[in-house]
């Protein structure tokens, strides 16, 4: 498979750009009502690019039901009117593109809301009518008995009857989202509609949702058929085209696909998508700290460090759905099982194929395992995300239903309701963390802002130095050898400069072996605290305490100059 070289894909805006996930119903509340919105969005943008974030990519906004969180759609075109409306939408991007940040645009093209006009239309219809097209119907529930039911906790079959219709309906997610039919060449056409709408309103790209389910076939799991590809394909050229017939900067397309690293390749072909996000690599990372032992997480690397290369992956450690792990189709069964064992926190809290919980509480609060796996975040190829509240270790709330445990208000201050929003508590969108250890009204945005050791500072800190290392943007990976089981460590390199990365995974201290002697002689220097080390040689050792890491450059290169080289060297610490 053809691939673009790290200069080709650094042409592109989203290479190596940090994407912060968040849902606007419950990220801060403009208008007083209890609810999130595009207003109190826009008024914490400030925030975001203090953070040093380049994207900001919003659940999907528009006219639902919401009873699967917005991804139950009735009006593509619309925005729903808790949130604001297209005048807002309009404000609001104007105002990130102003600060330097990007807009991301959830684009559900699976499904719609059983509400939908078109599907109302559909079960009303007469068989065979271009109405009752645009969905897929069978007179039983037989057809396509290979595809899994994907949630299992909710539902039982993949087919819902209709009284109305008389007929049963395809709905791979819950019964009230039934499946469009893409052999329909209608519903592509207007699913390109709808692309063509939101770029025309200057989104800067598209997290496409479920993509691998499109289209369906007997014999298979109805998953990344080459149905699905081909019009994946039409999708690319028709945003291409009218970004350039509207002159402007192509559209990132982010495919969310749950598949094995090998199923998920041709969704990143030079011709489909941009990238897609990488789940397989989340579930190894997860498994690698849940025993402390990095093999498995070397072998996946290992193999697919090709395929890791540039943009071509998103790199999620959590977001707004389950910590998902799959049946064994995504990773080995054996990876699943390491995290079932390594993480007690998780136990009661499984949900479909994953774990229903937010990082911090599955890591039991602890920063530095967090503070771990987000510097390898950061430091592999590809787009890490930031799910809102992580960068504080926000906790989450049990018992709230189906995923609402891990969609809670964000804390901004230490008023009521985190500062999230004054209305009453009965009108909250959801309630804000209270749980000890978790409480909004310590563990809070102007809290930690005000604490030099806080996660949030360390998370600046650490963003902020990135963006003074190309090599950690869109440089070559090579993995490297050392003597301890915990312990990964790779190098990043671009024409500008060399890094080491090093990442103990395990709970106890590690001594470790590299071998250098590639650059034999060479200076090494720690990144984030400007520390000197020892040259470069073949027996280079380096000692790291538990759940530790470290940056190094290697050589005598100076950071990447840039407008706001000022205040990203601060972050730089130059003394020991």
């Amino acid at each position: 498979m053809p691939t673009n070289s790290a200069a080709e894909l650094a042409s592109h805006w989203w290479e190596g750009s940090v994407i912060y996930e968040l849902i606007p119903r419950c990220f801060a509340d403009g208008n007083g009502d209890g609810i999130g919105d595009l207003d109190g969005l826009k008024q914490r943008l400030d925030y975001l690019h203090w953070l040093g974030v380049d994207a900001v990519w919003m659940t999907p906004i528009c006219d639902s039901p919401l009873r699967d969180g917005g991804y139950d759609i009735t009006d593509y075109k619309s925005v729903h009117p808790d949130l604001g409306d297209l005048q807002a939408l309009d404000t609001l991007i104007r105002h990130a593109h102003e600060l330097g940040l990007k807009v991301l645009f959830d684009l559900v093209l699976n499904h719609t809301s059983d509400m939908h006009l078109w599907f109302q239309r559909a079960r009303w219809a007469e068989r065979g009518s271009p109405e009752r097209n645009f969905y897929v119907w069978r007179d039983d529930d037989k057809s396509y008995s290979e595809a899994p039911v994907l949630f299992r906790h909710f539902e039982d079959s993949n087919w819902q009857w209709d009284p109305v219709a008389g007929q049963y309906y395809l709905h791979r997610f819950l019964r009230h989202q039934p499946d469009l039919n893409y052999d329909n060449p209608q519903v592509q056409e207007a699913m390109l509609d709808v692309l063509d709408f939101w770029i025309d309103r200057g989104i800067d790209g598209f997290r496409l949702d479920a993509i691998p389910f499109l289209f369906e076939r007997e014999g298979t799991r109805c998953e990344g058929l080459p149905e699905t590809h081909a019009f994946l394909r039409r999708l690319r050229s028709r945003a291409k085209e009218r970004c350039e017939q509207l002159g402007r900067e192509e559209v990132l397309l982010l495919a969310e696909a749950i598949q094995p690293v090998h199923e998920a390749m041709p969704y990143v072909a030079d011709d489909e998508l941009h990238s897609a996000f990488n789940f397989a690599l989340t579930a190894h990372l997860f498994a690698a700290v849940a025993h402390g032992e990095v093999s498995a997480l070397q072998t996946f690397l290992s193999e697919f460090r090709q395929l890791n290369a540039g943009c071509r992956w998103a790199l999620p450690l959590r977001n707004h759905d389950e910590l998902w792990l799959g049946d064994g189709h995504l990773v080995p069964e054996e990876i699943v099982e390491r995290v079932r064992e390594g993480f007690p926190n998780a136990e009661g809290h499984w949900l479909n194929w994953g774990i229903n919980r937010r990082l911090s509480p599955l890591l039991n609060g602890d920063p530095r395992p967090n503070k771990a796996l987000h510097a390898l975040l950061y430091s592999l190829p590809g787009m890490p995300c930031i799910y809102y509240g992580d960068e504080l270790g926000m906790g989450d709330y049990p018992g709230l239903r189906d995923r609402d445990a891990n969609r809670t208000p964000m804390a901004w201050t230490s008023e009521r309701n985190g500062g999230f929003s004054k209305a009453p508590d009965p009108l909250l969108v959801l309630p804000p963390i209270t749980r000890p250890g978790y409480n909004c009204q310590m563990m809070n945005v102007a809290v930690q802002k005000s604490l030099q050791g806080s996660l949030l500072n360390w998370h600046r800190h650490t963003l902020l130095s990135r963006r003074l290392l190309p090599a950690l943007r869109h440089g070559d990976f090579q993995l490297l050898e050392n003597s301890h089981p915990g312990v990964i460590s790779y190098i990043r390199q671009s024409e500008e400069m060399t890094i080491l990365v090093a990442v103990n995974l395990s709970g106890n201290p590690a001594s470790t072996r590299l071998d250098l002697s590639a650059w034999q002689g060479q200076q090494v220097r720690e990144v984030l605290g400007g520390c000197p080390f020892p040259v470069a040689s073949e027996h280079w050792f380096a000692y790291l305490s538990a759940y530790d890491y470290c940056w190094w450059l290697i050589g005598d290169v100076e950071p990447e100059s840039s407008s706001n080289s000022d205040a990203i060297a601060d972050s730089l610490a130059v003394s020991c």
